[in-house]
C-alpha cells in the first residue's frame, strides 16, 4: 500500500513540473505582456501586475514611437504583415510538401522497382544533414535563381527539408493499410493513378491530417532559414521580425511579450484541433 501510494505521488509530481515546465514560460510571457513598464521593471519581480494594461498589443499592432515604447519602435501593419507572411508560406509549403510526400510515400510502400530501397534510404539521410552546414551553398544557389526575399523561395526551401519526414511519416501509413480497396480498384478497369488518387488518398485521410499539422508547425517555428533567405517585409515571417523588437541599449518586455503571445496562438490552435492525429502518426512511425 505505502509503495503504491509512493509511486502515484512521485507519478502526479513528475507530472506537474512537466507541466509547469512547459506551460510557466507561456504563463510569465501572458503576465508580461499586459503589465506595465514599471511592473516590468520593478525589483524585486512582481509575478502579478499592480496593472493591467493592453498598451503592448495597441502599440504592437497599431505602431508607436521610440519614447511610447521604451525604445522600441514599432510600425502599424509591419507585425500583421509578418503573421500573414508566416501563414502564407506555411500554407504554400505545406500543400506542396504533402502533395510530393503522398506521392513518393506511396511509391516506396506500395511499388517494386530498382534501387527503391536504396532511394527511400537516401531520402531519409537527408534528415540527419543540419540546414547550417549547407547554408552558404544555399544561400548562393537562391540568389543565383533571383529567390532571396521572395516567399517562393521560402516555400522551396522548406519543402526540401521537410519532404523527407513527411515522407517518411506517410511511408509507415501506406505500408499498414488495407491494400484490398486499392486491389479491387485495378480490377475494376482503374489505372494505378486512378487507384491512388480516388483509393489510396482518401485512405490517408487522418495521416494527412497529421502530416501537414507537423509540416505547417515547422515552418511556421523556423527562424534559420528565414533569417538567412529574408531581408524585407515582403517575405520576412513573424518568427525574424520579432527578434527585431530587442533594442541595442533597451529592450521593451512588453511588446517582446505580445508579440510571442500573438505569435503563439495559431500554432497553438491548430495542435489542439489535430492532437490526436499528430500523436497516432508519431507513434506509428516508431
Amino acid at each position: 500500500m505505502t509503495r503504491g501510494l509512493g509511486s502515484r505521488a512521485i507519478r502526479t509530481l513528475s507530472i506537474a513540473w512537466i507541466v509547469a515546465w512547459s506551460l510557466g514560460p507561456i504563463a510569465i510571457g501572458v503576465v508580461t505582456s499586459i503589465s506595465s513598464q514599471p511592473d516590468v521593471r520593478a525589483v524585486p519581480a512582481r509575478w502579478i501586475p499592480h496593472t493591467v494594461s493592453l498598451d503592448a498589443y495597441r502599440q504592437l499592432l497599431e505602431g508607436s514611437s521610440s519614447t511610447r515604447s521604451g525604445g522600441t519602435v514599432t510600425e502599424a501593419g509591419v507585425f500583421g504583415q509578418a503573421m500573414w507572411v508566416s501563414a502564407q508560406v506555411a500554407l504554400m509549403s505545406t500543400v506542396v510538401t504533402l502533395v510530393v510526400a503522398a506521392m513518393a510515400a506511396y511509391a516506396f510502400g506500395r511499388l517494386r522497382f530498382r534501387l527503391g530501397q536504396t532511394l527511400f534510404v537516401a531520402v531519409l539521410a537527408t534528415m540527419l544533414v543540419p540546414v547550417f552546414v549547407v547554408a552558404v551553398t544555399l544561400f548562393k544557389i537562391m540568389a543565383d535563381a533571383h529567390l532571396i526575399d521572395t516567399k517562393r523561395g521560402l516555400t522551396l526551401v522548406f519543402v526540401a527539408t521537410l519532404t523527407p519526414l513527411a515522407t517518411w511519416l506517410l511511408f509507415n501509413h501506406v505500408r499498414e493499410m488495407d491494400t484490398g480497396p486499392e486491389e479491387a480498384a485495378l480490377v475494376d478497369g482503374c489505372r494505378r493513378w486512378q487507384a491512388f488518387v480516388r483509393v489510396v488518398v482518401p485512405q490517408m485521410g487522418s495521416a494527412l491530417a497529421a502530416v501537414a499539422a507537423i509540416v505547417a508547425l515547422s515552418v511556421w517555428g523556423e527562424f534559420l532559414i528565414p533569417l538567412l533567405l529574408s531581408s524585407t517585409e515582403n517575405s520576412k515571417p513573424v518568427t525574424v521580425l520579432i527578434t527585431e523588437y530587442v533594442g541595442k541599449y533597451t529592450t521593451n518586455y512588453t511588446i517582446l511579450a505580445a508579440a510571442g503571445v500573438l505569435a503563439l496562438l495559431p500554432p497553438a490552435l491548430l495542435v489542439l484541433i489535430l492532437n490526436r492525429r499528430i500523436t497516432s502518426v508519431m507513434a506509428g512511425s516508431s
